[in-house]
């Protein structure tokens, strides 16, 4: 099985993380790292990580319009 490369900006699931009725939840890819996939919130927020195996496009594309894609947080501080 191969794993899906979304374009940045749009809404994918999580099969990697449910909410709580059990459904995989949906997010906003924004970017690869370090070999996770980092998504957000439709409504913006928080981002979270999952494994790339754990991302699967919806049935019928959306896409939310992304300024500029967020960098992943990280301990380093320049």
């Amino acid at each position: 099985m191969s794993i899906y490369s979304p374009t940045v900006g749009e809404v994918v699931r999580d099969l990697g993380h449910r909410d709580f009725t059990g459904n995989p939840v949906e997010g906003v890819y924004m970017d690869n790292l370090a070999g996770l996939v980092y998504l957000r919130p439709e409504s913006g927020g928080c981002e979270w990580t999952t494994a790339p195996e754990a991302v699967q496009p919806l049935p019928s594309p959306r896409f939310i319009d992304v300024q500029h894609p967020s960098r992943p947080r990280t301990a380093d501080v320049a």
